[in-house]
């Protein structure tokens, strides 16, 4: 009988998943297990252990493994068991020793007794512990069994991230929680959505409390609502039982691993934060108060900082104790950029306790809708602000019309931005730089959105200055690079660049905490380095904007840093990266977000699905008319290159969508000027609406868009606006049959592509060359083209660009066969048609190496370039076409 009956159908490979129905991943391991119950049956013993960290799945994989035994027929016994078992000396028996780590010290003898007669009879000994909680004289026996070869090992460690995405059913949560559960089953399920999951990690983190007395249960209780590392000493004042019983509890918890050391020296905590929930969430209210009114008071008299007071203060807040309201105002002030939630939580405690009119009252609400505002909860801001303003006058109006301004305009809300921006300067009484500082950057924000670049400039240049003078280096960074994308719209590209180089300077040398109170800056930094073509740097950038935003919880702008992030990979070619960033910006606003942002999220997937996979239209098709709802009508700049992405997207998808796709273009557009479109951006669809002239030989058309695409570049002398262009006058020359300056325009079109880091479109007029020199039947360079483009296609991810390489492989193929006055025989050097005909007679590549006194190495090399040149992948075909097509060697 196979090892597949045996195991009621899961071999020792791990092929089959029926046994691994109840939990995910571990198939080495499982393997492991399997192959060692196989030995037992064959008549072997083996001792093997699972080992790991509480909640790793140690457990579960046993009684995987047991029922597999038991349903092969061996019988499966724990080891108390095993002195009162019938002699077995010949039939195989399977001992499952689980949690050693916490049997008396006789039991533990026992299963050592078990594991070493393994030796002498067919029985597997099935070992689980924690190495952290073995006894030292355990851990001594174990460590000279495993080096005798008497004990094998299996250690688990954290699930994969798509083992945890597979566990809790939910790929996005899963990402989100990934990290802080430290890939951990238990832990996994404990923060994750309640149902019967959460309800099993929460029975099998209680069922670790089970046996715990009275004060080590009040201490864990303790720790758990103090929430962090902790000293014995406030241990022992929240839990009020007095330092040795503290002590002598904390022996307990530490030993059964419940509790450990922190990293901060001479401090404990509990073992992770999903317990610590657990716990906190099953204190009786009244200890829970309790707990917490001691501990905010012995917080007090250590003088702690006022963020660990406030989790306390906002439990037992008292309107009739006005430092209440001022301690969480003050933590909500130091939290606001490092942790928004938070911050929320202790205004909105904070305001409970405050009279209308209440001295701190206006502050706290101002913090209150900034907090909110930074952790996502816009339409409430909105409310707020609205309310604030109504109410306010005098030197806080135009902080709250700041404020204000910078909500409206996250929202895509630009005319409202601007006309707010401008009330507050207005209305600013005093000098404050900061605000001064914060109101130009809206200013120059507005007028970028309406494309008056000099008043942008301005007044970014104005926000940077204020910010240099009171030492706001994120301000200052987010001025400048602004400053630097409007000088380069007014064609000032020397004066951009030194401007961006600037910022990021800036931004580089500053710390993460600085930059978090302001990750604007961040994100308009990497938007114009992508617009200078600095993608590399534009990406470096983001991607530290969305670790922060994760960091911190800052959601309000982290759908505009993922959406930008997503389209500078997509531009470098890194296909599934922004893919996975559309999948984050996706689960955050979740169908909540502002039009202009799911809009564009959608759009740039479309492309992304469109280039990297193949012949199935359906998925980008879907997300390219999601982006198009979003649009609905609307005539903004946004929706308006929503539009036109579409229209070039059906022109790639099919060259007769060209009629179509032109309309599309140019209804978006306004007409044969592109007068609704930005002029950077005219070159690209100058370039779409030439190919699609090209596709009806419009001659007159081709020669409207390269001239149109030339003109606009010039305003805006960037390597890949200018490539735009060259690729537009490539099809213009086609059309006019000028092959040589339509390959010339091509070859200009593939440096400035390739100097602006833009590996899709410089794959696309790779094999645009190819296919306009093979259209003439002219085959001179295009073989090396089309490496190029096989490489940039496979760096890149596409399906969609690869498929093309393919076919234009084919198709010079065909030309050079039918070209060749010899055959395939003309298509080779010398050396080539000497190893070719070797090879066609049977000769191996030594026997041929040997003949013409070459290396093997250069032999290989020459029969690659044989096979490229006559489009076969092995000696069988080569063989086949020298003898079917060849004639004769010449």
């Amino acid at each position: 009988m196979s090892d597949d009956r045996q195991f009621g159908g899961l071999s020792a490979s791990g092929r089959a998943t029926e046994a691994t129905s109840a939990f995910v991943g571990r198939t080495a391991e499982t393997a492991e297990l399997l192959k060692a119950l196989s030995e037992v049956r064959a008549g072997s013993g083996r001792a093997v252990a699972v080992t790991g960290e509480p909640g790793i799945g140690k457990s579960t994989l046993l009684a995987a493994v047991a029922t597999r035994a038991r349903a092969a027929g061996i019988p499966v016994v724990p080891v108390e068991a095993v002195a009162d078992a019938q002699p077995r000396p010949d039939a195989p028996l399977v001992v499952v020793v689980d949690d050693l780590h916490a049997l008396h010290q006789e039991e533990i003898a026992l299963a050592e007794r078990v594991m070493r007669s393994t030796v002498t009879s067919p029985s597997l000994c099935l070992f689980g512990y924690r190495p952290r909680q073995l006894p030292a004289g355990s851990a001594e026996s174990l460590a000279r069994a495993v080096a005798a070869g008497l004990l094998a090992t299996v250690p688990l460690g954290p699930l994969s991230r798509e083992e945890a995405a597979e566990l809790l059913g939910d790929p996005l949560r899963a990402d989100t929680l990934y990290d802080d559960a430290l890939g951990n089953p238990l832990y996994l399920k404990a923060l994750g959505t309640r149902g019967p999951a959460y309800d099993q990690a929460v029975t099998a983190i209680l069922g670790e409390l089970a046996g715990l007395d009275e004060d080590a249960l009040t201490a864990v209780r303790a720790a758990a609502v103090l929430d962090g590392p902790f000293q014995p000493e406030l241990l022992a004042a929240v839990a009020d039982l007095g330092l040795p019983a503290t002590l002598e509890a904390l022996d307990m918890l530490t030993h059964l691993d419940l509790v450990r050391p922190a990293e901060r020296a001479a401090h404990l905590a509990i073992r992770h934060r999903a317990l610590s929930e657990v716990v906190y969430e099953r204190v009786p209210p009244s200890r829970r108060h309790a707990m917490h009114r001691r501990a905010d008071t012995e917080l007090a008299r250590r003088t702690a900082p006022v963020t660990l007071r406030a989790r306390h203060v906002a439990q037992i807040a008292d309107p009739s104790r006005p430092d209440h309201a001022t301690t969480l105002i003050s933590a909500a002030r130091s939290e606001l950029f490092d942790s928004p939630s938070a911050a929320v939580d202790h205004l909105e405690a904070a305001t409970a306790l405050l009279s209308e009119g209440a001295e701190h009252g206006y502050e706290a609400q101002v913090l209150l809708a900034r907090a909110r505002m930074l952790s996502g909860k816009a339409a409430d801001v909105r409310t707020l602000l609205d309310t604030l303003r109504s109410a306010i006058t005098g030197p806080h109006e135009a902080a709250a019309l700041a404020d204000s301004s910078r909500l409206e305009r996250h929202r895509g809300r630009h005319t409202e931005a601007g006309a707010m921006a401008r009330a507050g300067l207005a209305a600013m009484t005093e000098h404050n730089g900061a605000i001064a500082a914060a109101l130009h950057v809206e200013l120059a924000d507005h007028a970028y959105a309406v494309r008056d670049y000099e008043s942008s400039r301005h007044h970014a240049e104005t926000a940077a200055a204020l910010a240099r003078g009171h030492r706001d280096r994120a301000g200052e960074s987010h001025a400048l690079a602004q400053a630097a994308l409007a000088s380069l719209f007014l064609g000032d590209q020397e004066r951009a660049r030194r401007q961006a180089t600037a910022a990021a300077d800036l931004v580089d040398a500053a710390g993460d905490s600085l930059l978090s109170t302001n990750l604007d800056a961040l994100l308009q930094l990497g938007m114009t380095e992508g617009m200078l073509e600095r993608l590399d740097d534009a990406e470096r950038h983001l991607q530290r904007a969305a670790a922060l935003c994760g960091r911190t919880g800052q959601v309000y702008i982290e759908p505009n840093i993922l959406t930008v992030l997503s389209n500078t990979q997509l531009r470098s070619g890194r296909l599934r990266a922004a893919l996975a960033t559309l999948d984050r910006a996706d689960a955050i606003t979740a169908g909540g977000g502002a039009p202009v942002t799911e809009a564009i999220i959608a759009m740039v997937r479309a492309e992304a699905l469109f280039w990297q996979g193949g012949r199935d239209q359906k998925t980008w098709q879907a997300s390219a008319a999601r982006a198009l709802e979003s649009v609905d009508g609307s005539r903004a700049s946004w929706a308006i290159s929503v539009r036109c992405f579409h229209a070039e997207l059906t022109l790639h998808a099919d060259q007769s969508n060209a009629a179509q796709a032109r309309w599309l273009l140019l209804d978006a557009a306004g007409g044969d000027e592109l007068p609704r479109v930005a002029g950077w951006r005219k070159p690209r669809w100058c370039a779409a609406l030439a190919r699609a002239a090209a596709a009806v030989s419009d001659s007159a058309a081709t020669a409207h868009w390269a001239e149109l695409a030339e003109s606009c570049a010039g305003q805006l002398p960037s390597p890949g606006r200018r490539a735009f262009a060259h690729r537009a006058r490539m099809w213009d020359h086609v059309v006019r049959g000028d092959i040589d300056s339509a390959l010339h325009s091509a070859q200009q079109a593939v440096e400035g592509f390739a100097a602006g880091e833009e590996r899709i479109e410089l794959c696309r007029t790779l094999l645009d060359a190819a296919e306009v020199a093979l259209s003439v039947g002219r085959t001179q360079e295009v073989a090396d083209w089309l490496d190029r483009a096989e490489a940039l296609a496979g760096r890149c991810g596409s399906a969609q660009l690869a498929d093309t390489v393919a076919r234009r492989r084919h198709e010079l193929t065909d030309q050079t066969r039918s070209l060749a006055p010899e055959g395939p025989w003309g298509l080779l050097s010398g050396r080539e048609r000497e190893i070719a005909r070797l090879v066609s007679k049977g000769m191996t590549n030594q026997r041929v190496a040997e003949a013409l006194f070459l290396s093997v190495r250069t032999v290989e090399t020459h029969l690659r370039q044989i096979y490229r040149k006559l489009g076969v992948a092995n000696r069988a075909s080569l063989t086949h076409v020298l003898l079917t097509k060849g004639g004769q060697n010449p």
